[in-house]
């Protein structure tokens, strides 16, 4: 009977982030940032490797899932947000089960998990890169803890591999935040292993297993591999980051950084971490020789689940410091470092007497109290209104508009940011022409999943467009290697219609003395693609807001 209402327990989570999840993954379109991943699956779909075929900074294992759920459920707009909102399931339960390994009693554990449904992917929505990094080093941070209770060598052994290779994964995903969370993994092997750095080791080779698997495959399916990757994985997006941070931020700046977070996201759950842990984790490393020394020391559980606590919540907060991302979808693990700190609590009442049992859970329960509100209000300010993807959700704007929807966004519900120039219906009339048209389009643009949803291949060599990051700008030297091969997907598709979505790129900051690019992404953009187009153009109309450009068959 117990094991039957855990069990119900732990699908009532799962089923609460998963339905929550795709109550807000539906809601509003912003198609430069919620187009890429549904490229990405679609191009994997279709047969297309990164490196061989794309090129993109981070997310392929995201793109490789997307494509295992447009095949079982089709390539549309739902099977894209299921793929995110079964993620945001699996998050919750996985906090769950972190919380209760660490001695949180199951009823508060379920309010900290349930918090984190509202925190973790509804804020953006549909997959993308940095959500499901968290998501992989989560996993990496559960395995770990499963391996140091394990009963058996063998047990031991694979979930310190698998702790590894999702950490190799949530990498791959994007290399900030998972760098943050190897140094807790690398403790918690550390910290239970008997023999010291076996379960280290033992993560390592899991992750650099995984490395090996993709470079091995890059190298012998890849064409100029050790280019690309350098060019479009490593180059590329550090000189973009080193652009946006403009500078090497020092502590103060960073901790400046960390107290506007606090102050803008309204979050009283950083406020209480910090009180609690940020001195606990001090003494914890003051007494640090004495808990390695005595493994069993009761008050080393105490500090140890205090500093994972801060720990977790630093690596959300690194990762805002360090990025241009909104601040609103660095903190999804917010609500797990809260319980975290809720069950040093616990455990701090577990080795007292009556008094501080009772003491421990009184502050259990102002936690968890503290935890729904901010979950509350998050829900509210940010993911309600869809403050994320720059903009305002309008329900009667998207009821309105769902008649007009083409069939493949008829889960979609329309609401687009003030810069998106189109409306639904301009959508449909857009799908219904290429489709009566037929042959390969090239979309000047980011409106991406039409590639998917009419069935026709990607053509661009990067899958979002911009510059800097996901390809070289025009007067870069490795401009023209990328502008060839852009031009040999264009020739060997045999494109016959380009389509120029109406939009505005939110610019590139160049260097001092550098000469910046047009703010537009154009044809002019491509000045070889501009030419086969020049040479081959027989007509040009308008359909909707798009300009179209019909082009003779070679």
């Amino acid at each position: 009977m117990h094991r039957a209402f855990e069990l119900a327990r732990v699908a009532a989570l799962f089923l609460f982030g998963l339905a929550l999840g795709l109550h807000f993954a539906r809601m509003g379109y912003m198609p430069l940032d919620q187009s890429i991943c549904f490229d990405g699956g679609w191009r994997w779909l279709s047969g297309e490797l990164p490196f061989a075929d794309y090129v993109a900074p981070n997310g392929f294992p995201v793109h490789a899932l997307q494509a295992a759920f447009f095949a079982l459920f089709g390539v549309d707009w739902f099977a894209y947000c299921l793929h995110a909102a079964v993620v945001n399931g699996l998050a919750v339960v996985l906090v769950d089960r972190l919380l209760v390994r660490l001695g949180l009693a199951r009823a508060a554990a379920s309010v900290f998990a349930a918090c984190t449904a509202i925190a973790f992917y509804p804020p953006f929505g549909v997959p993308y890169m940095d959500q499901h990094a968290f998501f992989f080093a989560l996993v990496a941070l559960v395995a770990a803890l499963e391996a140091a209770r394990a009963r058996t060598a063998r047990q031991v052994q694979l979930l310190w591999w698998c702790s590894g290779v999702a950490l190799a994964l949530a990498y791959l995903c994007k290399q900030i935040p998972s760098v943050f969370f190897a140094p807790l993994v690398a403790w918690i092997a550390v910290w239970s292993e008997r023999r010291v750095f076996r379960g280290l080791w033992n993560a390592a080779k899991g992750a650099l297993a995984t490395f090996a698997v993709v470079l091995a495959a890059g190298a012998l399916l890849v064409p100029e591999f050790a280019y690309r990757v350098r060019t479009y994985w490593l180059d590329l997006p550090s000189e973009e980051g080193a652009r946006r941070l403009g500078y090497v931020p020092d502590v103060g700046s960073i901790l400046r950084r960390f107290e506007e977070t606090r102050v803008q996201l309204d979050l009283w759950s950083i406020t209480a971490v910090h009180l609690l842990c940020v001195p606990s984790a001090l003494v914890g490393l003051a007494l640090l020789r004495r808990a390695w020394r005595e493994r069993e020391w009761r008050w080393g559980a105490v500090l140890g689940r205090a500093a994972a606590a801060e720990c977790v919540l630093l690596s959300c907060l690194m990762f805002i410091a360090l990025t241009g991302n909104d601040k609103e979808i660095g903190v999804p693990l917010v609500f797990a470092s809260t319980g975290l700190a809720a069950a040093a609590l616990a455990t701090l009442g577990s080795v007292g007497g009556a008094a501080r049992r009772w003491v421990s859970r009184a502050a259990v329960l102002l936690l968890a109290l503290i935890a729904a509100r901010d979950a509350w209000t998050f829900g509210e300010r940010v993911v309600a209104t869809r403050k994320v993807n720059d903009m305002t959700f309008d329900a009667a704007l998207a009821e309105a508009s769902a008649a007009e929807l083409p069939e493949e966004f008829a889960y979609l519900r329309w609401s687009v940011p003030k810069l998106v120039r189109y409306t639904p219906s301009d959508l449909r009339a857009l799908r219904d022409y290429l489709r009566s048209r037929g042959g390969a389009f090239f979309l000047v643009g980011d409106a991406s999943p039409l590639y998917g949803m009419l069935g026709q291949p990607s053509i661009s060599p990067a899958l979002w467009y911009h510059p800097a990051l996901t390809f070289p700008v025009p007067h870069d030297p490795r401009f023209p290697e990328f502008e060839q091969r852009l031009l040999e997907r264009f020739e060997a598709r045999g494109v016959r219609t380009i389509v120029i979505e109406p939009r505005v790129w939110v610019g590139y900051r160049a260097p001092e003395g550098e000469t910046p690019p047009a703010r537009l992404i154009t044809l002019d953009s491509f000045p070889r693609i501009r030419a086969a187009v020049d040479a081959r153009r027989v007509a040009e109309r308008d359909v909707g807001a798009f300009h179209v450009i019909e082009l003779a068959d070679v």
